[in-house]
C-alpha cells in the first residue's frame, strides 16, 4: 500500500502532464487551420488528376477513331447508338443500346427494355460491348465515361431515377457518319484531320440509351447558336479528342459558355455570334467548309 505522500506526488505528476482547455483550443484551432489549407488543395489535386485520366480516356478515343478507319478502308464509325442491321448511317454504331442478357437491345430512346424496367449499369455495358468501337479500346468500358462525370450516380437535371444515370460521358460530333446534312461518311471527307474534332464532353439530361446525343452543331439550320451543350466537368475547360488520333484540353473563354452548361439548357439564349468557344467548336466542325460563316461577330 503507497504512502499518502507517494499518492500525492502521483498526483501532481499527473495534473503536470495533462492538457488544460486552453491548450485543447490552440491544439484544435490549429487542427482546422491545417484542414482549410489542405482541403482545398487535395480537391484541387483530385480534380487535376481526374482531368488529366479524362484526357487520357479522350485521347484513346481518338486513336481507336485512326484504327476502326484504317481496318475499314476509310469509312468512319457511326455516331449514334444504334441497333446493327439498321440502314446506313446508323449500320456501324459506336456503340449499341443497353442491352440485356438475352440480347435483346433497349428500345431506341426509350430507356427501357421489356416490361418497362430502366437501364442498368450492366445494361449500358453490355451495350458499349457490342458497338463497334469496343474492339479498339482494348476491352475498357472505362475509357467511354470521365471520372469527374457524377451522372452514373446522381442522375441529370430531369430525374435522378435508374433511366437517368447515364454513362456515356463523351458524344461524336454528328458531323463525322451521322447521317447529318453534308456530313463526312468517310476519312477522304474531312478536309483538316487534325482540326476537327471527333468526340466532345457532352452533357444530356434525357434518357436515351447510350446515345449522349452526340454533339450537334448546324450552321445551315442554327448558325451562330449552340444545339448541344457542352459539358463542364472541369471547370472552366473540356477535352476533345480529335480524327487524327490526338486530345486536347481546352479551357473555354466566354462566361455564357459556363452559364448555359449550368442552366443544362440551349434555349433563346443559345443565340452567341460573338462567343469565342462556339466559333471554334464551328470551325472546327466536320461540315465547317459548307457552311457560311458572316453570322461570326469579333
Amino acid at each position: 500500500m503507497s504512502s499518502p505522500n507517494a499518492q500525492k506526488k502521483s498526483r501532481k505528476h499527473s495534473r503536470q502532464h495533462a492538457f488544460t482547455l486552453v491548450e485543447l483550443l490552440v491544439v484544435i484551432s490549429i487542427i482546422a487551420v491545417l484542414l482549410t489549407v489542405l482541403v482545398p488543395a487535395l480537391q484541387a489535386a483530385k480534380q487535376q488528376a481526374q482531368g488529366a485520366l479524362c484526357l487520357a480516356h479522350q485521347r484513346s478515343l481518338a486513336i481507336a477513331y485512326v484504327m476502326y478507319t484504317d481496318d475499314n478502308d476509310g469509312q468512319l464509325v457511326g455516331a449514334y447508338a444504334t441497333m446493327p442491321g439498321t440502314a446506313s448511317p446508323y449500320d456501324s454504331p459506336w456503340v449499341c443500346p443497353p442491352m440485356l442478357l438475352d440480347g435483346t437491345y433497349f428500345g431506341r430512346g426509350s430507356g427501357s427494355g421489356e416490361g418497362g424496367d430502366p437501364a442498368t449499369l450492366e445494361d449500358r455495358l453490355r451495350g458499349i460491348r457490342a458497338g463497334k468501337y469496343f474492339p479498339y479500346v482494348d476491352g475498357d468500358t472505362d475509357i467511354y465515361h470521365c471520372p469527374s462525370d457524377k451522372r452514373m450516380y446522381e442522375g441529370t437535371y430531369i430525374g435522378t431515377s435508374q433511366v437517368y444515370k447515364l454513362y456515356i460521358s463523351y458524344g461524336p460530333q454528328t458531323g463525322l457518319n451521322s447521317g447529318q446534312a453534308g456530313c463526312a461518311t468517310r476519312l477522304s471527307g474531312v478536309p483538316r484531320p487534325s482540326e476537327t474534332y471527333a468526340f466532345v464532353e457532352t452533357y444530356y439530361d434525357g434518357w436515351v440509351s447510350n446515345e449522349g446525343a452526340g454533339f450537334l452543331l448546324d450552321g445551315d439550320v442554327l448558325p451562330g447558336a449552340w444545339w448541344s451543350v457542352i459539358a463542364m466537368w472541369h471547370k472552366d475547360s473540356g477535352t476533345l479528342s480529335f480524327v487524327d488520333g490526338h486530345a486536347e484540353r481546352i479551357v473555354w473563354q466566354d462566361e455564357r459558355t459556363l452559364d448555359m452548361e449550368q442552366c443544362r439548357a440551349v434555349d433563346g439564349r443559345g443565340y452567341q455570334p460573338d462567343n469565342p468557344d462556339l466559333q471554334y467548336m464551328f470551325r472546327h466542325h466536320a461540315i465547317a467548309d459548307k457552311w457560311d460563316f458572316s453570322w461570326m461577330i469579333y
